[in-house]
């Protein structure tokens, strides 16, 4: 497009004063969310006069020599140079998105505007204009799930030149595969589950983070396959499992995105058929972002799950944004006590508080607890005094290929 042209030809001399001079140039991506809905809502020219307001709001924000450039949809770059550090473009993330605390009034009506922010650092993150703006829009992308909205770069692994048709074909010559992190029953001291994560080793670039494929997944309409492969992986491991004589649940994760696909249950349902598999055998993780976005439609979905036998997991709870007036209508069998509660908790007060309140709701909720990111025994033992179900973490057992983890299964029950 004319426009990204015109922002990389715009950034490139830019980007040879920060190699010449050795001063860090910083490329913020600004994405408005929810400008589809206020189009619907409210008319073409509302979401139209507030991308008109979100360029000037930003602009307001800047340092003389800084600059904007309008991507349309919605995007903005903002382009610093002469920055401190990462840290200092944090700074100015943080300003921007003060910029939309409050109301922006578009065609005379007030719209509180949803703001995302993705850094990347020259040459930390990358020395050339596009795989500049690559890296800020993965950051993006990936600060549309943070708290505060904001992600610098260099907060997650990012590997190069990954793009959806990448991915498929990874999905296709077999080159993903699905590893197992013990799940232990604390009161029995025996590992009686596993969760499911998806690993990709690259036949050029190695090792692929989920960090970034998944993201990939789900921003390129890739998703369903995706998605698919997880649940046949998964299955497959379970039902090898049980072939075996081997008692073994697989949870698995699902996304957001994931949860909105229209088929999400016909599909878990004939995987279970296909694989011979028992609906005992499989919990199914969804995080609370992804329960509130659909409330109504999410709560159907999982109820036919759970109908069938197949338990439903909050994953990472405590972290979202979301009132827990939603479990009135969602069929949860399992809440898992997110990791940033848990690992620091014998030496946090609060935290160890928290945990022992998250526990004592999930039984008065008929909910068993998994906690998430244990990694010692004496933060076990803890657990085991509050009366905690479940437990996995570094300290019971690193993630594994399944043909070891279900091999070492059996040497061990």
């Amino acid at each position: 497009m004319v426009i990204e042209s015109g922002l990389l030809a715009r950034l490139e001399p830019l980007v040879d004063a920060s190699r010449g001079k050795g001063v860090p140039l910083g490329v913020l991506m600004v994405g408005l969310q929810g400008l589809r809905e206020l189009r619907i809502r409210s008319g073409y020219a509302a979401a139209s006069e507030l991308v008109e307001r979100a360029g000037a709001l930003l602009r307001e924000a800047l340092r003389p020599g800084d600059e904007v450039v309008e991507l349309g949809r919605g995007d903005f770059a903002v382009l610093l140079p002469n920055l401190r550090d990462g840290q200092h473009a944090l700074l100015a993330a943080a300003r921007l998105l003060r910029q939309f605390e409050q109301p922006v009034v578009a065609d005379g009506q007030p719209v509180l505007a949803s703001v995302a922010v993705g850094i990347a650092m020259c040459p930390e993150h990358a020395d050339q204009p596009d795989r500049l703006c690559r890296q800020a829009e993965q950051a993006m992308l990936m600060a549309r799930h943070e708290p505060d909205r904001m992600r610098l770069c260099g907060d997650f692994p990012v590997a190069p030149g990954i793009d959806p048709a990448d991915l498929l074909a990874a999905i296709h010559a077999g080159q993903l595969e699905m590893h197992l992190q013990p799940v232990l029953d604390i009161r029995r001291k025996a590992v009686i589950g596993a969760e499911a994560l998806a690993r990709w080793t690259h036949p050029v670039r190695g090792v692929v983070s989920p960090a970034v494929f998944v993201p990939v997944a789900e921003n390129s309409g890739m998703i369903s396959q995706f998605t698919r492969w997880a649940i046949n992986a998964s299955l497959q491991h379970a039902a090898e499992a049980r072939a075996q004589g081997l008692a073994l649940t697989i949870s698995m994760n699902l996304s957001a995105t994931a949860f909105a696909e229209r088929g999400l249950v016909e599909q878990i349902l004939g995987a279970l058929r296909l694989w011979d598999a028992a609906p005992r055998d499989l919990v199914v993780e969804v995080t609370e972002t992804a329960i509130v976005a659909d409330l109504q439609r999410g709560a159907v979905q999982l109820k036919r799950l759970n109908a069938e036998g197949i338990r439903v997991s909050i994953d990472d709870f405590g972290v979202g944004n979301a009132s827990v007036a939603y479990l009135k209508q969602f069929p949860a069998t399992e809440m898992k006590i997110d990791q940033s509660f848990v690992t620091h908790m014998l030496g946090d007060l609060r935290s160890m508080q928290l945990v022992k309140a998250m526990i004592g709701f999930a039984h008065t909720m008929g909910m068993r607890v998994v906690a998430e990111g244990v990694e010692d025994t004496d933060t076990l033992q803890a657990l085991a005094d509050l009366n905690c179900n479940l437990a996995q973490g570094y300290g019971i057992g690193r993630p594994q290929p399944a043909a070891e983890f279900i091999a070492e299964f059996a040497r061990n029950r």
